[in-house]
């Protein structure tokens, strides 16, 4: 009797012990005003095609209070370490309470003036929750023990749509002074289009020759859910599409501006000039 006591005691031991492993392997998170699934996965360093699959998605559609299953054991990798897609890849490093530039630089074998250049900043200034593109090595990530009854972790795409945007803008920055030539698509001067349409073409991506005509590619995304790689388009003269940039983060992109404005910069969604002529997005990496 008193064996058949603790046999059952140990039984209710282990399978209380089990629950709780498992429901450690996995949270609930609620979406937000402002949130993508892209924006999710960078913050718990998990796939958006995993998320999906998670959570029974067929589009990348989010409503505000909607609940997502998220797979801890990935979320305590993103934490210990920036996502990477490994040494010597091109990486989305989010900034952390007590980053700088130069200690982010060091930590990826980079420098501070590539860093500023592949994201268009002109100060050293970083805010909490920024992301930045960083190319260089990542520190190695640390992976957490698996419990014995917990789903296996789950790796990083390395060719998501995050990361197919982030190359994008890399190539892109290459071009950074590049004298702006009416009607160029070629390194030795670009027009805004023409520019859009070389650094896709370099990877292996055709589009229209003008900006109107981009317009008509890919599909239509809000300017909250903007992510590097996608298609800024405005209305500079105020009869229709006539300009077209590349997004590159942080509320900027890139392009091919005019002679004036020293050809392909970076510059601010939130430029008076842009922000009233702004007229619409599309993704063309899917």
């Amino acid at each position: 009797m008193h064996k058949r006591g603790l046999t059952a005691g140990a039984v209710l031991l282990l399978w209380m012990f089990m629950v709780s492993t498992v429901g450690a392997a996995q949270s609930v998170y609620v979406v937000k005003a402002g949130d993508s699934l892209w924006k999710i996965s960078q913050t718990y360093g998990v796939s958006v095609e995993q998320i999906k699959k998670i959570n029974g998605l067929s589009s990348d559609q989010l409503s505000i209070g909607q609940t997502l299953k998220i797979n801890n054991e990935v979320n305590v990798q993103a934490q210990s370490a920036p996502v990477s897609a490994g040494s010597g890849a091109t990486s989305v490093y989010t900034v952390v309470k007590g980053d700088n530039l130069w200690n982010i630089a060091s930590r990826f074998g980079t420098s501070v003036e590539k860093i500023k250049a592949l994201n268009g900043l002109d100060s050293n200034d970083l805010q909490i929750g920024d992301k930045l593109i960083i190319n260089g090595t990542a520190p190695a990530v640390q992976k957490a023990a698996t419990p014995p009854s917990a789903p296996a972790p789950v790796s990083v795409s390395r060719s998501g749509d995050n990361l197919s945007g982030v190359r994008i803008i890399e190539s892109a920055a290459q071009y950074i002074g590049t004298p702006y030539r009416y009607g160029g698509a070629a390194p030795g001067g670009f027009d805004c289009s023409g520019f859009t349409t070389y650094i896709f073409g370099q990877a292996g991506i055709s589009l229209p020759r003008t900006a109107a005509g981009q317009y008509g590619s890919g599909i239509a995304v809000s300017k909250s859910d903007l992510m590097a790689g996608d298609l800024v388009f405005f209305s500079c003269g105020g009869k229709g599409i006539d300009h077209v940039g590349i997004y590159s983060g942080s509320g900027k992109f890139i392009h091919s501006s005019s002679p004036r404005s020293g050809g392909v910069i970076y510059s601010s969604l939130s430029e008076a000039y842009y922000s009233n002529s702004y007229t619409g997005a599309r993704r063309i990496i899917r």
